[in-house]
């Protein structure tokens, strides 16, 4: 019995000690291979192979997630996985080929998608057997490796994991077309004349360079804490129309209107008194929003309350706001804000008190 891909030959060792292939496998095959004990993953630390990281159960289940709420809206995104494979496979005519019963494969990369995959299959195995079956049909590209001894495994391992460079957040939103806060987002970004042209997409802060207001990241928390069980990107018109109200509505109701385009000059000054213009601010503000949603206030009665917040001395320099906590004296003995969740909690104690609103049910 025979293990058998269509594969392309790849040359990836300029000294050609070893073969490489390219191939592709369904990942209900994954999810066979993994209850078979067939794809082996080398993460025990007491094992003389080890060759892999200690897996992390919330990223399967993010992953297993993922697969779940996008495979039937749309494709599933996932880099080729890597095996080491024993023995040398047979290649002809663009396949390879195992004796089934003794082949090991090695999972170099990707143990984390692989066990996503068997965790969504697992799932609608108990919940509906025809999703199953479509889901299984969907390939993942894999690199194969034929026959690497333990230490140019484990030197693969190192080499796919340390070269590699997550984006920063603002800028895997400016991507996303799937998540319902960040299409709130774009479309605040688009239609609030204080956002327009005043949201950086790319960096995850505003460093003394640039002159833009918020970042894409900090509107998407602040929605993110309007709308805390939102899920679904469908039917987000409701949503759209009420997070254009309000957010034009506090745009409109800060005095000095803090939030329009500025110099940079202007804006560096800005961040350095206003605390208006933080991103513990803004997300605060989110978690007044969910207040005010839950609360269905009509919007007239929310500006009322909003125009409350004019009463406060916006400036840094307030001791009022380091009796709060919201700002901690820094290294060169001047107030400074950390976007933290303690400090965005703090800032909404305070907001909600000048608001003088009833208390919500904490939400996870």
């Amino acid at each position: 019995m025979e293990i058998i891909f269509t594969a392309v030959s790849v040359l990836n060792d300029s000294n050609q000690k070893s073969n490489s292939y390219l191939a592709s496998v369904e990942y209900g095959d994954i999810a066979q291979l993994i209850d078979e004990n067939r794809l082996y993953v080398p993460n025990h630390s007491e094992f003389p192979d080890l060759a892999q990281r200690k897996p992390n159960p919330n990223r399967i289940k993010q992953i297993s997630n993922y697969i779940l709420d996008n495979y039937q809206q749309g494709a599933i995104y996932f880099p080729p996985i890597c095996l080491n494979v024993h023995p040398h496979p047979t290649y002809s005519n663009n396949q390879i080929s195992f004796p089934y019963h003794a082949l090991t494969m090695r999972l170099t990369d990707g143990q984390h998608r692989c066990f996503g995959i068997h965790q969504a299959i697992k799932t609608l195995d108990e919940t509906d057997r025809p999703a199953r079956d479509r889901l299984a049909q969907l390939e993942i590209g894999v690199l194969i490796y034929s026959a690497l001894p333990i230490e140019q495994e484990r030197q693969a391992f190192r080499d796919q994991n340390l070269l590699v460079q997550r984006p920063s957040v603002s800028l895997a939103h400016y991507f996303d077309r799937r998540s319902p806060h960040v299409l709130i987002a774009k479309h605040l970004a688009e239609t609030i004349p204080q956002f327009e042209e005043n949201i950086e997409y790319i960096q995850n802060g505003l460093g003394t360079h640039n002159p833009k207001l918020l970042t894409l990241s900090t509107l998407v928390t602040a929605l993110q804490f309007i709308f805390p069980h939102l899920k679904n990107p469908d039917n987000l018109e409701n949503y759209y129309q009420w997070s254009t109200q309000y957010w034009q509505l506090i745009a409109d109701s800060l005095t000095d209107n803090p939030w329009q385009p500025y110099p940079l000059d202007r804006r560096k000054q800005q961040r350095q008194k206003d605390l208006r213009v933080s991103a513990v601010f803004f997300q605060a503000i989110g978690m007044i929003g969910q207040d005010f949603y839950q609360q269905e206030l009509e919007f007239d009665a929310i500006q009322t309350r909003i125009k409350q917040l004019n009463q406060l001395d916006w400036d840094k320099d307030n001791r009022f706001w380091l009796d709060k906590g919201v700002t901690q004296i820094g290294t060169k003995n001047k107030p400074i804000v950390s976007n933290t969740r303690t400090t965005i909690k703090l800032c909404y104690q305070v907001l909600r008190e000048q608001l003088e609103l009833i208390p919500q049910p904490a939400t996870n």
